[in-house]
């Protein structure tokens, strides 16, 4: 009416007034909603008059809404919360540091007791990722305890992933300092990791390296000048990477008094400048993380996200948006601040969302990939196949509902039919690369003057990771080994063991086409630094054998720009009939001096086909 609209002139007349200040004015409950849900927005902002939107509030249910929202960020302040992640190799003091983390960020004014030694606390072997989270007098911290041991690997790059999409974090890189010998491999394969695992983050992490074991040390002259030596090879490994090299400490990570001086307190300046660095957030954010701490029943461990829906939809005046991409999207900051674990689904399997992050990561995770020193796990003759019914055993406490999607997600995993005949569904079993141990099957030879393609890494300090390595594996177990229009079992549903055969480093099979036999064998070196794609046909002259090569080069090509991004590579072919008509001593050509070779000798080529381009286009 006339009178609304002269207040608002004179609202708007008065300097800094904001949207905000008007929607709560005029009492617009779903603008204040709209306007809250907006990352960084500033709930008390004062205009020219001194006021505050609140102060305007002419209605009670926007004040309600206000202060559920202030309420919600108090007591669950996600904007404080800081992830940490300790990663390094077996026993390099990494559960023992994290206890004494917890101890001092839990003293009051962080105490550090003098000479305690902490050692007792501590349990020997780490299972999965031990998560941890901290309240303190600063904020909250969101503590990752990996464990070391290189079963682990792949499922570690899968769950840090998932929690490096939009803020970065801290980094604790733990090396042995008594083990010189391999401390620079080491501090290399951890920094392409973090590269590799946070390549989506648009923000770079702080990474702080800790040289453990100063104690074993006997000669304790050489102490300076090894730690010298240690941080120039830290500094060097993090430089490579687009992180942030924050600073080398050394510690006996036992006792708390050689913490203290100067490993606490460069960790919370880090922490700080993570947070200043890390984007702003909703705060609907906060009132949806107070909601699930209070609503959700405390010995539910997931929860789908229809069930979310449907319980935001019942309890109302909590004054979130129940629009399911608004959710998601609250969902997915959650996810990246460390508060949940959540995975949307491609398939028709429902979202889930884990709240109880320690279930999934150490008792779940931890024990499906836990190496047979810790925690044997039998799966069918290490084939890799795991029956849905041998999960449900394993753990009739949890959800396989929720593991198996989690699982495949991750791509750890994929369905699989485990036997012909049988009135099984896709979904009856699950197979795991990582769960494969085996050597080189003594059969899978490499055919005689076969087709082999290289791709290696150029540094040789680089290398691909194992998650590089198993997503290979499944990725081609499922695009080239299911049945398809062009091979004889179109109709078959084939069992995946008679499909191809699979290793720790490598798989093969053989694709049966119209007029020709292809056999595939894919594998990685043992160093991690060099991946093979041999193939061999009964008739090379075949159409459909360069066609079949080349899909299997684009799988390899782009799992490894999916996980390895940083890892910069050069391709080699090997062919012995070639090695003869390029002149070449050798069987093994780089890609890039082949095509060079080729456009400089193809000349009467071009002018017969059409030109340099159709050549181009031909190689």
């Amino acid at each position: 009416n006339q009178w609304d609209r002269l207040y608002l002139f004179d609202l708007l007349r008065i300097v800094g007034t904001t949207a905000l200040h008007i929607s709560c004015c005029f009492g617009d409950l779903e603008s204040v909603q709209l306007l809250l849900s907006a990352p960084g927005i500033k709930v008390d902002i004062r205009n020219g008059s001194n006021q505050s939107p609140v102060m305007l509030a002419t209605n009670y249910d926007v004040l309600a809404l206000h202060q559920n929202y202030m309420k919600s960020c108090d007591n669950f302040p996600i904007h404080s919360v800081c992830k940490v992640v300790l990663c390094g190799n077996s026993q390099a003091g990494k559960s023992t540091l994290t206890q004494s983390i917890l101890k001092y960020l839990r003293a009051p004014e962080y105490e550090i007791p003098v000479g305690e030694d902490h050692q007792s606390c501590v349990v020997p072997l780490t299972t999965g990722i031990q998560y941890h989270d901290v309240k303190h007098k600063d904020g909250s911290m969101k503590v990752y305890d990996l464990a070391g041991h290189k079963e682990y690997y792949s499922s570690h790059s899968s769950c840090l992933e998932a929690i490096s999409l939009g803020s970065p974090s801290t980094f604790l890189l733990l090396t042995d300092i008594h083990n010189v010998a391999n401390v620079k491999v080491e501090l290399n394969y951890w920094a392409t990791m973090i590269e590799n695992v946070c390549s989506k983050c648009p923000h770079p992490s702080e990474i702080i390296v800790v040289g453990t074991h100063i104690d074993e040390v006997v000669d304790k002259a050489r102490l300076p000048g090894l730690c010298e030596l240690l941080k120039g090879y830290a500094e060097e490994a993090v430089k490579k990477t687009r992180h942030h090299f924050a600073g080398f400490v050394p510690l006996n990570t036992t006792h708390f008094t050689s913490l203290g001086k100067e490993f606490f307190p460069l960790l919370l300046a880090t922490n700080e400048v993570v947070r200043k660095h890390s984007p702003a957030i909703s705060l609907s954010c906060h009132v949806l993380n107070a909601f699930l701490d209070q609503k959700v029943p405390s010995d539910v461990e997931a929860i789908t996200l229809s069930d979310l829906l449907l319980l935001l939809a019942n309890e109302g005046k909590h004054g979130l948006s129940t629009n399911k991409s608004d959710i998601v999207s609250f969902l997915a900051t959650l996810a990246d601040k460390g508060s949940i674990m959540f995975f949307p689904n491609a398939d028709q399997t429902d979202d889930w969302i884990v709240i109880k992050q320690d279930v999934l990561l150490k008792k779940v995770i931890g024990k499906i990939f836990a190496p047979a020193s810790i925690d044997p796990f039998s799966v069918s003759s290490n084939t890799g196949i795991i029956p849905i019914s041998e999960l449900k055993r394993i753990f009739p406490e949890h959800d396989t509902d929720m593991i198996v999607p989690f699982m495949l997600k991750g791509e750890l995993c994929h369905t699989v039919v485990d036997e012909v005949g049988a009135s099984k569904t896709l979904s009856d079993c699950v197979f795991c690369p990582a769960l494969v141990h085996t050597s080189r099957p003594s059969d899978v030879l490499t055919p005689e003057n076969s087709f082999e393609w290289q791709i290696c890494t150029v540094n040789g300090d680089e290398f691909f990771t194992t998650r590089s390595l198993y997503a290979i594996i499944r990725r081609l177990s499922i695009k080239f080994t299911s049945p398809s229009e062009d091979t004889k079992y179109k109709k078959e549903l084939r069992p995946f063991s008679h499909v191809c055969q699979v290793w720790n480093y490598g798989i093969t099979w053989t694709t049966e086409l119209t007029k020709t036999c292809i056999t595939f064998i894919v594998e990685m070196s043992e160093s991690f630094q060099c991946l093979s794609l041999i193939a061999s046909a009964t008739h090379k002259n075949d159409a459909e054998y360069p066609r079949k090569l080349k899909g299997v080069l684009d799988v390899l090509n782009q799992c490894l720009l999916d996980f390895c991004p940083s890892v910069a590579i050069a391709e080699f072919i090997r062919c012995p009939l070639w090695a003869s008509r390029l002149r070449s001593s050798s069987a093994i050509v780089k890609l890039s001096a082949l095509r060079q070779k080729l456009l400089n000798e193809g000349k009467a080529l071009c002018g017969v086909h059409g030109g340099e381009a159709d050549l181009e286009k031909w190689l």
